[in-house]
């Protein structure tokens, strides 16, 4: 589908009307086949005000934008419209300028001229230059026009470069160029009124002088050189490349990087500005100097601005114009031009801006940012649209129309194939275990830098003792490598450097932050930060890629690398605040375990053992610090969920073993003084009542496939003293639940028959349909098939009223287990509707068991594909 945004919005020729609706198809266009977050929708269409459900306003909008026929694509977190199912006017118009502009180069007048024709009538006839990048556009197309004109190809045409003299500001370059087309004809004089009309305009409407660029083109049209157009172009001088000894031939190869290598190529030439963003230790500098070695290699000049050494931003300026060149004084008139002046550094790059052509690269600008920043932008306000300026930071520069891209992490074999040639290379020991290595790529984050360090250490060290010694990695890998800069002579060094660009409170963020093991949300860390809004200083944190966001099925999280994890730690403990993050991380673990317990039956069962699943690694750190404290109150909010979640899903072996923590299995002293044992007598706080019921009865469950019953038999203590002492506090579920148990101890049909009875009197639907499945066990353990099936039968529709999606597969598993194969097919219905349900609430490993179940049946009765499956 065409779509047309350099004259009136349009798709396929059809106008799209409505500001809004505008609004979110040029983001998503301009997009260039990239994600667009929900939250940049909002920005561009409601500019800061937004609707009460703007997410849902957005959606609306994405709904007409697809009637539009246009294939939208939802992603996490926002929308994509995918780049090789359109064709955008302004993107066609930037291939054709390319295309012409190589021709031109190569002296092909002819074919520049027809590629400028072809991109102009993609424009009106009279363009409404409304955004930077059209106006830009636009004008670079002129210019080729005219330029192809000059060198003897087509006639010429001054209309475009008037309109764009005549805006507000001129378009200085533009005019300079109609002034040479305008002299080229013979018509001196309408060129000399072009110069004198913007002079005065310059000076009456912004008080300063004309450009550079219009102060030779005068000189020029005055000594009358032109007069006639050049038909053959000048030969080209040689490019300008300027690398860093360091960069002009690599020490070791490049791996992985490829595909980076190729992205950053397409990026450069798309967008003026292209930035490297990745903490440190990633390749950044790595990565430029490849791209830029490539680029020299292709005859385009190159120059190399290195700012790690740089203390103050004030130096930026003074560096880049030292790399750069261009004098520091211009003529101050006189038609000799014998008086001159000292010109400002600002003055000087807007001097030099018009003869610098190819790549322009600044390195390591994270701690100046703010100052490169402004050196940028002033810069490319005035180079020609050939300069393309790379730039490696922990940062994005933020500067508009920046293209930034993200340096990840090496995948797997890369990481592997980078370390093992790193050691070999280094002489390490012939012996090589791949599985260890990839263990040690994973324990350094797969981090380019942390992984040349290991390979050092590798050359002396058998890769086991690498692997234990990463308790504590700074110690082991520091100093491992000579050679590398100061900033990544260490590990420690390496973060440091990123921490040091922080403000105070986000440097106390990012120690608090690291006690979290797992991807976190923003209320997280604002609880282990114990501050009630860290939103900002999140933002900040993942600029300097000391954080990342981690994209997933629901709102994206924060992520931190493990060796920026470790450094923040050390911080916090010599700090001594480690105890304030962890009662913040302990404080939020119980919020929301509770939050989860209640909904862990019932209509929001699914999600919530999905959010307690994305969770579990945060909740088992509140958890643990929970224990080590013999805060009995907390261990049990937190654990109630997490054990819940454990046996819906069958890891019993995982409850057993933090129940044995919990209960003080093997600590007979803490269980003389357990709150949770003893209750009262303990002298003191006691867990919530409900929670540790729930917490016991878990236990007791779980406890039947342990030959070890310590676990349960201090559970049902546990039980018994919560019954004898607080009885009030305990849900009638739960008290129906402790006092059943018992019933279900020994192999006593009748007992547990009476047991089950008793349960599926009670007015909980949920105690009902355990009381059915228990005596559906039994009845068909008696010989009676049957009854049991029309109990299971019935436990499931009990299940079904209580939210138990848990219970509704165990009770279908048992339909299906007590019914004859073959049976109208309704074994294998049952079976799969088991399948389905522990599916849901994430059992997989239950699930996979009972489809093998399901398969026999089914190649039982004849299913060709189930037999092949078995």
């Amino acid at each position: 589908m065409q779509i047309t945004i350099l004259g009136p919005l349009a798709v396929d020729g059809r106008p799209v009307r409505g500001e809004r609706l505008a609004a979110v198809l040029r983001a998503l266009v301009d997009a260039r086949g990239r994600a667009v977050s929900t939250s940049l929708l909002v920005d561009a269409v409601w500019d800061g005000a937004p609707p009460d459900d703007a997410t849902g306003a957005v959606q609306a909008l994405v709904s007409r934008v697809r009637r539009l026929g246009l294939p939208v694509v939802a992603v996490p977190g926002g929308y994509r419209l995918p780049a090789d199912e359109v064709t955008v006017d302004a993107v066609e118009a930037r291939a054709l300028l390319d295309h012409g502009r190589a021709a031109l180069r190569t002296g092909d007048a002819r074919a520049a001229r027809d590629s400028a024709d072809r991109a102009r009538a993609l424009f009106p006839e009279v363009p409404e230059i409304v955004t930077t990048e059209d106006a830009r556009l636009f004008a670079d197309v002129a210019a080729l026009r005219a330029e192809a004109a000059l060198a003897g190809a087509g006639p010429y045409d001054e209309a475009d470069l008037r309109r764009l003299a005549a805006r507000t500001p001129p378009d200085e370059p533009s005019a300079a160029l109609l002034v040479r087309v305008l002299a080229a004809q013979g018509r001196e004089a309408e060129a000399l009124e072009v110069v004198e009309r913007l002079r005065d305009d310059l000076a009456e409407r912004y008080g300063t002088d004309p450009a550079p660029v219009i102060t030779q083109v005068h000189l020029a049209l005055l000594r009358g050189e032109l007069t006639a157009p050049a038909v053959v172009a000048p030969p080209r001088l040689p490019a300008r490349i300027a690398l860093p000894a360091a960069w002009r031939r690599p020490m070791t190869a490049l791996v992985g990087r490829e595909r980076d290598v190729e992205a950053l190529d397409a990026a450069l030439d798309e967008s003026a500005l292209v930035t490297i963003v990745a903490v440190g230790g990633a390749g950044k500098t790595r990565l430029a100097a490849e791209v830029t070695r490539r680029t020299a290699a292709a005859g385009q000049a190159v120059r190399v601005v290195e700012l790690a050494g740089l203390r103050s931003p004030d130096e930026v300026l003074p560096t880049v114009l030292a790399a750069l060149g261009g004098a520091d004084t211009s003529t101050t008139g006189g038609n000799l031009g014998l008086e001159r002046r000292v010109l400002s550094p600002e003055e000087r790059l807007r001097a030099l801006a018009p003869d610098l052509d190819g790549l322009v690269v600044l390195d390591n600008c994270e701690h100046v940012l703010d100052a490169v920043a402004g050196v940028v932008a002033d810069l490319l306000a005035v180079t020609s649209p050939e300069v393309a300026v790379l730039a490696t930071s922990r940062a994005p520069l933020g500067l508009a129309g920046e293209w930034v891209h993200r340096l990840t992490a090496l995948p797997d074999a890369d990481a592997l194939g980078l370390i093992e040639s790193r050691a070999r290379a280094g002489g390490a020991v012939p012996t090589w275990d791949t599985a260890r290595a990839l263990a040690l790529c994973n324990r350094l984050d797969n981090l380019p830098l942390a992984l040349e360090l290991a390979a050092a250490r590798l050359r002396h060290m058998p890769i086991d003792d690498v692997l234990a010694g990463l308790t504590d990695r700074f110690a082991l890998l520091d100093d491992a490598l000579r050679g590398l800069p100061e900033r990544h002579a260490s590990l420690w060094a390496m973060v440091d450097w990123s921490r040091e660009l922080l403000a105070p409170d986000d440097r106390a963020l990012l120690a608090r932050v690291a006690v979290i093991p797992a991807p976190f949300t923003a209320d997280l860390a604002a609880a282990v930060a114990q501050t009630p809004d860290v939103r900002r200083g999140l933002a900040r944190l993942v600029e300097q890629s000391l954080l990342t966001l981690v994209e997933g099925d629901g709102q994206p999280r924060y992520r931190m690398l493990e060796t920026v994890r470790e450094y923040g730690e050390a911080r916090l403990d010599a700090a001594g605040d480690r105890g304030g993050a962890m009662a913040g991380l302990v404080g939020w673990a119980r919020d929301e375990a509770v939050g989860l317990a209640g909904r862990l039956v019932g209509p929001g069962q699914v999600e919530a053992l999905d959010r307690c699943a994305a969770e579990q690694d945060n909740l088992v750190a509140g958890l643990r610090w929970a224990l080590a404290q013999d805060d009995e109150p907390a261990v049990v909010d937190v654990a109630t969920a997490l054990l819940h979640l454990w046996t819906v899903r069958g890891l019993h072996v995982e409850v057993l073993a933090w129940a044995r923590g919990l209960l003080h299995v093997d600590e007979p002293r803490r269980r003389r003084r357990s709150a949770i044992l003893r209750g009262r007598a303990s002298g003191r706080p006691l867990p919530h009542a409900d929670r540790l019921a729930w917490t016991s009865v878990l236990i007791s469950v779980n406890s039947g496939i342990s030959a070890d019953l310590r676990p349960a038999v201090l559970a049902r203590r546990a039980l018994r003293t919560l019954l004898a002492e607080r009885p009030a506090e305990v849900s009638p579920r739960l008290t129906a639940f402790a006092l059943a148990l018992p019933g279900f101890d020994e192999s006593d049909p009748e007992r547990s028959l009476k047991t089950a009875t008793e349960m599926i009197a009670h007015p909980d639907p949920y105690v009902q349909a355990l009381g059915l499945i228990a005596r559906a066990a039994v009845r068909e353990n008696s010989g009676l098939p049957e009854a049991s099936i029309e109990d299971a039968e019935q436990a499931y529709h009990r299940f079904e009223v209580a939210g138990d999606h848990w219970g509704m597969a165990m009770a279908a598993g048992a339909v299906g287990q007590f019914l004859l194969p073959g049976r109208e097919g309704r074994s294998a219905e049952w079976l799969a509707r088991s399948v389905r349900h522990m599916e849901m609430i994430g059992a997989q490993q239950d699930a996979r068991s009972i489809r093998v179940r399901l398969d026999v049946q089914l190649a039982l009765t004849g299913d060709a594909d189930a037999e092949r499956t078995r």
